[in-house]
């Protein structure tokens, strides 16, 4: 019997194979089953990078392992109680100098980065821990800042200190002893993708396959709230609006299987260049986690002078109330 006798095709996709007959649609169905199981392993590894667990903290911890962990909150915060030699940073020591941006709350230079890193005694292999109280959107304001300029080995303490005060693990009310001092400097890779400025804001609203996103509470977005620090109450006509605070609960951050139903249900997909903004850059450096790290986008980006910038500059548009679409 020939080779032509043994398989031969048939119509609608079949394969005859010594008188059977066999389907190509399977074999399609398979390779799609195997694609999803990648792409979710993927996002079940980037998770596991980019977050830690209070119980993982609290043992390497009590091993002594070499981790910096810095507590992101006010100092008066810091000092009623915080994770066992955390060391405490706030928002005056990562942000621009007065005089660097018109507006305030911009992000510090790459040098006063380099000189609060030397202070902490951080070197470019130092493994940084980051936490807050405030769903985790001024722990990932760190995080997206120390991305930018090139050091990678950061991760978010999953669910910040109420997490760790869930679980009954121990806190400090003393600060540990101050470091000895480096000469950080910069050294990994750069994520200048992660930032956005106000002219790629106003290119993304005419892309119709852009999205500028509000991550702001509905009063904010609405202008029925202002917020100090801003000029005007409203929003940038055209950006579509998810509070931040919908990708936690209390345990810490939702998994990714609810998180992407959440922004899929807003059209925020993968396929899309989305741009993030909020009152100023630190909720939605937490948005930009989420996307990035826990899901896997690509293409995100953090708008620094978010609200702030854009009411100051009194020539730009902006909306109020609420969206005919809500």
């Amino acid at each position: 019997m020939g080779l032509e006798r043994l398989v031969r095709p048939t119509v609608h996709g079949q394969i005859s194979v010594a008188g059977k007959r066999h389907y190509e649609t399977p074999l399609i169905i398979i390779k799609l089953l195997l694609i999803t199981a990648v792409y979710c392993l993927c996002i079940v590894r980037a998770e596991a990078e980019a977050l830690i667990q209070p119980e993982q903290l609290n043992r390497r911890l009590a091993q002594g392992d070499p981790v910096l962990v810095l507590d992101v909150r006010p100092r008066v915060s810091y000092l009623l109680g915080h994770i066992p030699k955390a060391h405490n940073v706030w928002r005056p020591a990562y942000q621009a100098n007065e005089g660097d941006f018109p507006v305030s709350g911009m992000r510090a230079s790459q040098t006063k980065m380099e000189k609060l890193l030397s202070h902490l005694g951080a070197t470019p292999d130092t493994e940084i821990v980051l936490y807050d109280d405030y769903q985790s959107a001024d722990a990932a304001r760190l995080w997206w800042l120390l991305k930018l300029y090139g050091h990678n080995n950061i991760t978010l303490l999953n669910g910040g200190l109420k997490a760790w005060s869930t679980l009954g693990f121990k806190q400090a009310i003393m600060p540990p002893e101050s470091p000895k001092t480096t000469k950080y400097r910069f050294t990994g890779t750069p994520h200048p993708e992660y930032l956005a400025g106000l002219t790629d804001v106003k290119e993304t609203l005419q892309d119709d396959k852009a999205i500028v996103l509000d991550v702001r509470s509905f009063e904010e977005f609405t202008g029925r709230k202002r917020k100090s620090g801003s000029h005007r109450a409203g929003r940038i006509p055209g950006s579509s609006w998810l509070a931040f605070d919908r990708t936690v609960n209390e345990s810490g951050f939702l998994n990714p299987e609810k998180l992407q139903d959440i922004f899929s249900e807003k059209g925020i997909t993968s396929d899309k260049s989305i741009i993030v903004y909020c009152q100023s850059g630190v909720r939605s450096a937490q948005t930009l986690f989420v996307l990035t790290q826990l899901l896997g986008y690509e293409n995100v980006r953090n708008y620094d002078g978010s609200w702030i910038e854009w009411s100051w500059n009194r020539d730009l548009p902006l909306l109020k109330g609420k969206p005919e679409t809500e």
